[in-house]
């Protein structure tokens, strides 16, 4: 197949640290290439791949501190796919930001070849009720969700299959021993509860490592870290370490006891989550979003409901910390196989390929 891959101007392809929907598309890219897909990608200049690239722009937009409202890059981004589109059987959009709806009206004609991709909780869910009325207006062209949960209030749309994020299994190494201490890793972010995870380890007298991305451009983001996680960081108990590399990631993510991801809003995904369990690290997670098709309660984590808060979480740690040396190495065997088994890249890929295909066969 011919297949058109466009990925979000944001940042690069593949991200250097932070960037879950860069990286996915990367992964996706990567992986139709290697299958002999003839395959395309349409993404910042300075993007990495064995496709082809093409490019409208030629370094992430953030990194050239351009708002995040800004959108006359993404419409070129797009407009130059739909510009090319009698070169491909098939165009993948990754809908990111609200700026990629551009594409929406643009694929009406050529419907029967243009998947979209939702990499955001369905709008109804944050009260964007004006992005609502736009998808309700193109419901009829198709759509992958990347988990079950993220199509909550928009599930008469179009949906032909559901598709979970696959991770690069071979970048992490089960770890077996019983880690000490607890980490948080993620964009530092209300919504992600960096502060419940933090306030859960000062309850517990446990140190916690804090990996994360600060976006200075997204006034919320800054405020949040530098009035609310700022003060609470000594750099004893409460460790920054700034954004991480992948081979970082796996040693941090496998020596930790548990990965807290307090997450306060219907996240459709959670790499993290996914990560974290290809070390073997358990996860305890607010039961939000897409985090019950991903957490197996007992199994390879706990979830809690965010009614519970802090002392919810400080329960499941307890819980945690009192496994004998045996229930604990098998409950982190178990965490690596939910990922082989569920969330690899080989079977993402396949699983798109599979979608290409309903769609084509339409």
């Amino acid at each position: 197949m011919k297949i058109a891959q466009v990925a979000p101007l944001w940042e690069s392809i593949p991200p250097p640290k932070y960037g879950g929907t860069e990286r996915i598309v990367y992964y996706l890219t990567e992986g139709l290439v290697k299958k002999g897909h003839d395959v395309t990608l349409f993404a910042s200049g300075d993007s990495q791949t064995s496709a082809k690239l093409v490019s409208v722009y030629p370094r992430p937009l953030f990194r050239d501190n351009i708002p995040w409202t800004n959108i006359m890059y993404p419409l070129l981004n797009i407009t130059e796919v739909f510009d090319r589109q009698e070169q491909f059987d098939i165009i993948h959009i990754h809908l990111n930001k609200s700026s990629d709806y551009i594409a929406l009206p643009m694929a009406v004609p050529i419907k029967k070849k243009v998947l979209f991709t939702f990499h955001f909780p369905y709008p109804i869910a944050n009260n964007h009720k004006d992005r609502h009325t736009v998808l309700q207006k193109y419901k009829d062209l198709q759509y992958t969700s990347i988990s079950n949960s993220q199509r909550q209030g928009g599930e008469n749309l179009n949906w032909i299959k559901t598709v979970y994020n696959g991770i690069d299994i071979n970048l992490y190494k089960v770890h077996e021993n019983k880690g000490e201490y607890l980490l948080w890793l993620g964009k530092f972010n209300p919504d992600k509860g960096t502060k419940d995870a933090i306030l859960t380890a000062k309850k517990l007298g446990m140190k916690i490592f804090l990996a994360g991305k600060i976006d200075e451009l997204e006034n919320a983001d800054s405020n949040y870290y530098h009035q609310e996680i700022k003060p609470l960081i000594d750099n004893k108990q409460v460790v920054p370490l700034g954004e991480l590399c992948d081979k970082d990631k796996n040693k941090i993510y496998g020596d930790a006891l548990a990965f807290l991801n307090p997450i306060k809003w219907n996240e459709p995904f959670g790499l993290v989550m996914a990560e974290a369990q290809a070390s073997g690290t358990p996860v305890i997670s607010y039961a939000n979003g897409a985090a019950p098709e991903i957490i197996k309660d007992g199994i390879n984590g706990f979830l809690v409901n965010e009614s519970e808060g802090i002392d919810g979480l400080t329960k499941a740690v307890e819980k945690l910390r009192s496994l004998s040396d045996e229930e604990y190495i098998h409950m982190r065997q178990a965490a690596r196989k939910n990922i082989e088994e569920n969330f690899s890249i080989k079977r993402m890929v396949n699983e798109y390929e599979k979608a290409y295909n309903q769609i084509l066969g339409s």
